[in-house]
């Protein structure tokens, strides 16, 4: 016999005739009777009674928590085995998703709402099905449906906007997502980015730049510096609005705050020198676009001045700006070669040669270049310089080296080649007989200067 076994046996000894002792002692008091609801009864057996009744309760409470413990952990059993298997099903959904199976991937998500309707991941994906299918309609009452039940969940009403797109219901998409913004400010980086596309895609300037203000003021830091270049477009653009209704000044002002954010935005020196012209603000206008050249060295600028020289009937005026501009200029390459093109245009053709061969030996690749030199040769009945010239040009294009393209994707390489390195296709490099990648128009279209139209 154990230890403890011994130990119990004396304890319970040692109870029995303390309780035993008690009775003795105690024999005439146990014995009375006392009143009990108007009954007799003796105290002893009232104790006994009271001390059966509290087992009897005690055994019923211990009883009744074990049954309910028991039932609890069948139903969560239960559950978790529901659980498991609906996880399963909702990873199979997603691969069949990935990988195009579709219809496959809708069978198994209603299987799981069956089981659970109120599935928030499998509604979601059953909707995106639903989209990627051509049922956009579907996806919207879906999408409708889990608003309703989940009035908290962002990423259902995310969609729903989505799906309103697809069903050509902009407005109440973009209605969507502002109210989102507004009810969830922290959370609406993503929000603002898709209000900044709607409104860029229906070309609702002012509504695009609100929201790219947006994000700027409450997400900098997420930004990219593509995204924050995109404030001064969308300026750009509010800009051109105002020119389409002949708010010059008001386009003026537009221009100047998007050259303020990028100093370098070549399309709003443009646009804002032509504001200043049509304002009868030449000298203003004309500065703006020579600035615009020593910001930025583009050569635009001064096309912009011969065009607009040479359509007023001013090509003496036109020249004395562009022989000032290549002689002070830092960008004097580019300077001298848009003064040399004026002066072939106006048939100065010796000078315009002269700055053609003072250009050739700072540049590496110029077809154009190389065209007006021909071209100048020719008229001068020097030949031979002239057919030099056109070899330069065809050099410089490269149309005269073989071309080989892939017929999977399209990749070009000077040799033929059994693999395409890009795609990795056997034997689908074909020879290009002709080349269709050459511009066919003239090197430079009618030079007509729509803005002037204005005037």
């Amino acid at each position: 016999m154990r230890l403890v076994h011994v130990f119990f046996f004396v304890l319970m000894a040692f109870v029995l005739a303390v309780l035993g002792n008690l009775y003795l002692a105690n024999h005439e008091l146990l014995v009375r009777e006392v009143m009990v609801f108007g009954e007799s009864i003796k105290l002893q057996s009232l104790i006994l009674l009271t001390f059966l009744l509290g087992f009897f309760l005690n055994v019923l409470y211990t009883g009744i928590m074990e049954a309910v413990r028991l039932i609890k952990g069948l139903n969560a059993s239960a559950d978790s085995r529901l659980v498991k298997r609906i996880s399963e099903r909702m990873q199979d959904a997603r691969d069949l998703t990935a990988h195009g199976l579709y219809r496959e991937a809708r069978e198994v998500l209603e299987r799981v709402l069956e089981q659970r309707p109120e599935h928030v991941p499998a509604q979601l994906l059953l909707g995106d099905i639903l989209l990627k299918t051509g049922d956009a309609e579907g996806a919207v009452k879906r999408y409708e449906a889990l608003c309703l039940q989940e009035p908290g969940q962002i990423e259902a009403r995310y969609q729903l906007a989505e799906a309103l797109m697809a069903t050509r219901h902009a407005d109440s998409a973009i209605s969507i997502l502002t109210k989102l913004a507004s009810e969830h400010p922290k959370q609406a980086l993503r929000a603002w980015r898709r209000l900044r596309a709607l409104q860029t895609e229906a070309q609702n300037w002012e509504e695009a730049l609100e929201a790219h203000k947006k994000l700027q003021a409450q997400f900098a830091i997420e930004l990219t510096q593509g995204e924050r270049s995109q404030g001064a477009a969308l300026g750009y653009q509010v800009g051109m609005a105002r020119v389409e209704a002949d708010q010059f000044k008001e386009a003026a002002q537009v221009f100047q705050q998007v050259l303020k954010e990028d100093p370098e935005f070549v399309p709003a020196y443009l646009s804002l020198g032509r504001c200043m012209i049509l304002q009868d603000q030449e000298a203003q206008g004309l500065e703006i676009w020579l600035e615009g050249f020593r910001k930025t060295g583009e050569g635009t600028f001064l096309q912009e001045i011969e065009d607009y020289f040479i359509q007023l009937g001013r090509p003496e005026d036109g020249l004395a700006l562009l022989r000032k501009v290549a002689a002070t200029s830092k960008h004097a390459t580019t300077a001298k070669f848009f003064l040399g093109k004026m002066l072939y245009r106006l048939e100065i053709l010796d000078e315009a040669l002269d700055l053609f061969q003072e250009v050739r030996s700072q540049v590496v690749y110029s077809p154009i270049l190389f065209f007006f030199m021909a071209k100048i040769h020719s008229r001068r009945g020097r030949l031979d310089a002239a057919l030099n010239e056109y070899r330069q040009l065809l050099r410089n294009l490269g149309v005269l080296k073989l071309r080989f393209e892939c017929s999977v994707c399209g990749h070009r390489t000077q040799d033929y080649a059994d693999r395409c390195d890009t795609c990795g296709s056997w034997n689908s490099s074909h020879f290009l007989f002709k080349e269709s990648d050459l511009p066919e128009g003239p090197v430079r279209g009618a030079e007509t200067g729509s803005w002037l139209a204005m005037m």
